[in-house]
């Protein structure tokens, strides 16, 4: 959401907004109930104001439920995806309230079909007004309420900001320079951004450039240095912030045991390392795994047709993967590729226009259907549906040595996507980004993220080659 302080209009125009989406989402709600049209209707059709003043009542509550969700958060930096997803579980928190809300008031006997019509058309029309503000909250970033950003530091995390600046233009941050140590870079570029000058500088820079925020991403920044920065910024009344050194730390997900007097420090314990967690999580995998099989079936005959047809070789390709715990499996997929094609490269990661590639292969990589045959995988309990993509053990061996933490993702089952795949981190992209994803998968799982994550999955167009 626009910042309240210079777009208060707009930030009332939210709140609005989900007023008369929980309210249009109740209407329409009693209309279906009590029409005929879907469900007959066997006694007299209860008062509409009975219900409008139920609603009236508890419509506090579903907007004290979406602060909690953060949907009124300034400054979010997150997919629209997401946010509709979370408008959708705000509104589910708020209709369970409801539903409670009906069992305690005796006086009146609400229709619990009511109440499910009204979480799908409240989910609806809330999601429906969300999605246009947003646009419409994307064209102000994008032409008018644009921030100047300068970012301190020449590492990889200030690479990356500005890769997400370029390609995120309607979130309104423009990334006007850099400064680091060294005065004799000034006058250069960094990633197409010039570079203003050294730390000497950035008073004067912050004056002339008409900085709106201050980014430190230089992790060699001293703490007296940071604090005098932030301090600066803070009486020219410029927002100030600071990159996590997330490759230098363990990980924020520890823990404190008292063994006597003595605190230990170590790893909190995984959510899936819960036995009722992996019990849910392997029953939604065997179900959904089940269902879109049978669903697919046609499908995956009609493709098992076309890769025999096209090109020689068997039309299931076996690889060995590793998953939990280090295990080896089979992973299935559809074959992409000429047989016997690392014969001569021997294991390597596939590439844009691979010559190995077959004319259906290409396609099949491309929309990741060739995908489909591990849902096999996850219904024997090789695999998941979500979570780190599996590796090769050549791999593997390689990459334990080489990238801190490889590891940990072993803990819990690999899967077909991910926390990292649907951030557009996938092939040759960075370890060090993956393995950071994949953990953040791991120590805040739950089976709602999950169902986010697939769905988010058909919104994450930056697919294999």
């Amino acid at each position: 959401m626009l910042s309240p302080r210079k777009h208060p209009f707009f930030a009332f125009s939210v709140i609005t907004s989900d007023i008369i989406g929980i309210l249009a989402g109740y209407f329409v709600a009693y209309w279906f109930r009590f029409s005929g049209i879907i469900v007959p209707i066997q006694k007299g059709i209860p008062a509409f104001h009975v219900y409008y003043h139920t609603v009236a009542i508890i419509i506090p509550f579903y907007l004290i439920i979406f602060r909690s969700y953060r949907l009124y958060q300034p400054e979010r930096h997150y997919r629209r995806i997401y946010e509709l997803l979370t408008v959708v579980k705000a509104v589910t928190a708020g209709t369970i309230l409801a539903m409670a809300l009906t069992f305690i008031y005796r006086e009146f006997s609400y229709s619990r079909v009511v109440l499910f019509f009204a979480w799908f058309f409240t989910s609806l029309f809330c999601c429906i007004d969300r999605y246009f503000l947003i646009q419409i909250e994307y064209f102000i970033r994008k032409n008018r309420d644009r921030h100047r950003v300068l970012i301190l530091g020449m590492n990889r995390s200030a690479r990356d900001l500005i890769k997400w600046a370029k390609e995120n233009p309607h979130y309104g941050q423009d990334i006007v320079g850099v400064v680091g140590f060294n005065i004799e870079h000034e006058g250069k570029h960094f990633e197409e951004i010039p570079i203003l000058g050294s730390y000497t500088d950035f008073d004067q820079i912050l004056v002339k450039e008409k900085i709106d925020g201050v980014i430190i991403a230089d992790p060699q920044i001293s703490r007296e240095m940071a604090t005098e920065i932030m301090l600066k910024c803070e009486n020219k009344m410029i927002r100030f912030k600071l990159v996590a050194d997330f490759y230098g730390l363990v990980t924020h997900y520890v823990d404190v045991e008292y063994v006597s007097n003595v605190p230990l420090l170590g790893l909190k314990t995984l959510p899936l390392d819960d036995p009722w967690n992996r019990l849910v999580k392997r029953s939604f995998d065997f179900v959904v795994s089940l269902g879109l099989l049978l669903l697919f079936s046609p499908l995956l005959l009609i493709l098992s047709a076309l890769i025999k047809l096209t090109s020689k070789g068997p039309i299931i390709y076996k690889q060995t993967r590793v998953g939990q715990d280090e295990k080896n499996f089979k992973l299935y997929k559809f074959r992409t590729m000429e047989i016997n094609a690392e014969q001569i490269t021997g294991p390597v990661w596939t590439k844009p226009d691979d010559p190995r590639t077959t004319t259906i292969g290409h396609f099949l990589r491309k929309t990741n259907i060739d995908e489909l045959p591990q849902l096999w995988n996850v219904l024997k309990g090789n695999m998941s549906l979500v979570g780190p993509r599996p590796e090769r053990p050549h791999f593997v061996e390689q990459f334990r040595h080489q990238v801190p933490r490889y590891m940990a993702r072993h803990n819990v089952k690999t899967g077909i996507t991910g926390w990292a795949q649907i951030h557009g981190l996938r092939g040759n992209s960075s370890l060090e980004e993956r393995i950071k994803y994949d953990l953040y998968y791991m120590e805040n799982w739950t089976l709602m993220m999950d169902i986010e994550i697939i769905l988010a999955t058909f919104f994450a167009f930056k697919n294999a080659y």
